[in-house]
């Protein structure tokens, strides 16, 4: 189920890891990725239609609006935690190659598990924030239903195993 974006390029830039140099339309196609695997399920059907529903009608009610700023930092790591395999490298016709420039070294695997890991400790610990606002506020968010948030979440891994 594709869902409209719940932040704009300008708060994804203001909120995530990524410099303020940074071409980020290559972050961009990671933000819904990272909206529906890792807030999707913590804001709920309902709240989350009616956040999608309020922004394509450029009509964001006041506490919708406070909303977005609280998802604005969880899912911008979450958009840098998904796309960071894909800026290491790069699936060409060919196979897969590791970006590199003449300017500066790149990174090796192990490296890239441990800054992803970094990214995801921060996106887990903004997620709780966000959690923790929902439930401060309850009351401001009447769509919103705890249950839907202690439904189990699916367990994603980096995707890489390293031996000891």
């Amino acid at each position: 189920m594709t869902q409209l974006p719940l932040i704009n390029e300008k708060l994804f830039k203001q909120h995530s890891p990524v410099t303020s140099n940074t071409d980020i339309t290559e972050f961009v196609p990671y933000i819904g990725i990272a909206q529906e695997l890792h807030i999707a399920n913590v804001l709920g059907e309902m709240l989350m239609s009616e956040l999608c529903a309020q922004i394509a009608s450029n009509t964001l009610s006041e506490v919708n609006s406070n909303l977005i700023l609280k998802i604005a930092p969880a899912l911008s790591f979450y958009a840098v935690y998904q796309a960071l395999p894909f800026h290491w490298a790069t699936i060409v016709n060919k196979g897969i190659t590791i970006r590199e420039s003449e300017n500066s070294k790149g990174i090796d695997i192990k490296d890239l598990a441990q800054l992803r890991q970094w990214v995801k400790n921060d996106a887990d610990l903004l997620k709780a924030q966000l959690v923790g606002f929902l439930s401060k506020n309850s009351i401001d968010y009447p769509l919103w239903l705890p249950e839907n948030h202690c439904s189990p979440e699916p367990k994603f891994d980096s995707g890489f195993y390293f031996r000891d």
